[in-house]
């Protein structure tokens, strides 16, 4: 998507901004005050564009603007749709942020991170030649970075160097992603933007654990990342434990020992998660379809590979449990029909005539 309020009466642009662009993002209060307009080329209305596309879950935009504020306060927080964390790489121009009593100023090659589950503020200037500032911002679902990070580790309004080290790798593929965004399938976006949070992960330092770090709570996060990356790739097939290892930055052994440590192992884990999705079909009423076509699509072999795995968990052959289940369902839907009062009906505009009396 594009927006563009260059192609706007000068007295509507900063409306259209408010109300459109920053909206489109996170709930945003911009300003201009009589400070930002002095040091703008743009003394009047509000000049900027912004280009957005997503790559699965996180969301890539390249905006530019002139000098403003833009202020996340207490009443966007509350208005913000979903928890999110914003990365932006500054290209041009300045920003000055604040967010959880840190403050941190991002040049060109740098960038900060902020969490819209809290209030932040934005100051971002143009450039000394007057140029609008410009930045590459991705917005990350803020579970899925979450995910790699110790919880007493600081992310917001900190300035990581893009240009160096794992800064650098996180910046370049911020840059590489945005740039080749319309040549991606769907499964290449899918891969690369987790290949991407792990990244950003680790410029943070999330995986330069210090030892006052609970090793057994980074683990147990780790093994929930584990769970969400099979859950994604169950419908697309067989899932490896080579890939599984590689998406969490972790060797074959050392997930393998993960596992062990719960009394358990990759695999059972793996085939809990079909047999649920196998449940979730047999019981679902609007779902009639063969159940060796459920057992190929939940990477069963054929269905009798399925009876004997869902028969050592539920005692049952699949197509008992679902005549079973399905029985039970209408069987409480039909009580709960029949118990409940029933709901008062206007006619013609009249109450109802009582029958008792």
């Amino acid at each position: 998507m594009y927006w563009n309020t260059e192609e706007l009466p000068t007295e509507d642009q900063f409306s259209y901004w408010a109300d459109v662009v920053c909206q489109a993002f996170t709930p945003l209060a911009p300003a201009r005050t009589r400070r930002h307009l002095a040091r703008s080329r743009h003394p009047r209305g509000m000049h900027g564009w912004v280009c957005s596309a997503p790559l699965t879950t996180t969301n890539c935009a390249e905006i530019a603007s002139c000098t403003q504020r833009l202020t996340h306060g207490d009443v966007e927080v509350r208005r913000s749709p979903t928890e999110a964390v914003f990365v932006n790489l500054q290209l041009v121009g300045s920003c000055r942020g604040e967010q959880d009593g840190r403050q941190c100023t991002v040049t060109p090659g740098t960038f900060a991170l902020f969490d819209t589950t809290r209030s932040y503020r934005l100051e971002f200037e143009e450039s000394a030649a007057g140029e609008a500032w410009r930045v590459l911002s991705f917005r990350v679902p803020r579970p899925q970075l979450t995910t790699f990070l110790p919880q007493d580790l600081a992310v917001t309004a900190m300035t990581v160097d893009g240009r160096r080290g794992p800064g650098a790798v996180a910046a370049t593929m911020m840059a590489s992603l945005w740039t080749s965004r319309d040549l991606l399938t769907v499964a290449s976006r899918l891969a690369l933007d987790h290949a991407y949070t792990q990244v950003l992960a680790t410029a943070l330092g999330a995986f330069e654990l210090p030892a006052h770090v609970d090793r057994a709570g980074y683990d147990a996060a780790v093994r929930a990342t584990v769970t969400r990356f099979v859950a994604e790739r169950l419908p697309l097939g067989a899932v490896r434990v080579e890939d599984a290892a590689a998406h969490v930055g972790v060797s074959v052994r050392k997930l393998h020992q993960l596992y062990a440590e719960t009394g358990s192992t990759f695999a059972t884990v793996v085939r809990e998660m079909r047999l649920r999705e196998v449940v979730r079909e047999l019981v679902d009423p609007k779902v009639d379809t063969p159940i060796i076509e459920i057992a190929g699509r939940w990477g069963f072999c054929d269905g009798a590979h399925l009876s004997r795995v869902f028969r050592r968990h539920y005692d049952c052959a699949p197509s008992e449990y679902r005549v079973r289940e399905r029985a039970r369902a209408e069987a409480a839907e039909h009580e709960e029909r029949t118990t409940t009062d029933p709901p008062f009906v206007a006619t013609a505009g009249r109450w109802p005539r009582s029958t008792s009396g």
